[in-house]
């Protein structure tokens, strides 16, 4: 299943209408959307950290999720530089200092999301006029929701696809609902193309060993761009049928894993790769 969170029903509007999703008519305390396949289902926040973070918990809650298979996705608007729809792989709350980091796992490339739209989002409790890091975008609940739906999914099932809305308003009357679903209407096949991409990664009979790689990751202290390699050694070796938990095993047992800093698990990731091919 599909857990999609938007802050608003403008940023909503578009994706309900692709996905063809019904209104949840029972009692919720949030609009609440879910397709009669049950294959996705769809919760509207509203805008600010601690309510991204109720909703998410409803939504996760209610709807009963599987967290083998399941996958979050917040979709919206967000401030920033340079126009197009962003995959966000650094999360820092203004407010706490905390950053967080949802991995980046998937090689969506061909949906529109190449390595080059990865960035970075700085969470804040206000909308921003201007931009104070022009590299960073900017919203107002991803900390909020990453924080609490990973108490549930792992974070290579947490995503967040933001779409620059604007650069920054001084008066918030400028960013009419109309323009937000524009906004996002053009997002949408992007969108959809992550979905059939994540089910296709899902169902692949590629798809490798998820728990040794995240325990391999976080013994080799590995960087998001280490991860991607990391990610590639583990398809190759699924796909070419090459023993890799053998060949982790003996690393191990050669004292290289775990490794005591991010340069020591790039020469282990290096180490792999020569094992491997």
């Amino acid at each position: 299943m599909f857990f999609f969170q938007c802050a608003l029903a403008a940023e909503a509007k578009p994706l309900i209408s692709a996905l063809s999703l019904r209104k949840d008519t029972n009692p919720c305390p949030y609009d609440t959307y879910f397709a009669e396949d049950s294959s996705c289902v769809l919760a509207i926040s509203g805008i600010g950290s601690l309510t991204g973070a109720s909703s998410a918990t409803y939504l996760l809650t209610r709807f009963g999720f599987r967290s083998e298979s399941d996958f979050f996705i917040n979709f919206g608007s967000c401030a920033g530089k340079n126009p197009g729809l962003y995959l966000i792989n650094k999360i820092t709350d203004s407010t706490t200092g905390r950053t967080f980091y949802p991995d980046m796992l998937y090689d969506l490339s061909s949906c529109g999301l190449p390595a080059s739209s990865e960035n970075a989002l700085v969470t804040v409790d206000k909308i921003v006029s201007s931009l104070e890091d022009p590299a960073s975008l900017y919203d107002m609940e991803a900390s909020g929701i990453y924080q609490a739906a990973s108490h549930f999914l792992s974070p290579h099932r947490i995503l967040f696809l933001k779409y620059v809305s604007d650069s920054g308003v001084k008066d918030v009357k400028a960013i009419t609902r109309e323009y937000l679903t524009e906004c996002a209407q053009k997002q949408i096949p992007s969108v959809l193309s992550v979905m059939e991409k994540l089910k296709d990664a899902c169902d692949d009979d590629s798809a490798f060993d998820e728990e040794l790689f995240l325990s391999t990751a976080l013994a080799l202290r590995a960087s998001e761009t280490m991860r991607h390699e990391l990610a590639q050694l583990f398809r190759f070796a699924k796909a070419e049928d090459l023993p890799i938990e053998e060949i982790l095993d003996s690393l191990h047992e050669e004292g290289l894993i775990p490794a005591a800093s991010k340069r020591e698990g790039k020469v282990v990731i290096d180490e792999l790769k020569k094992r491997l091919i």
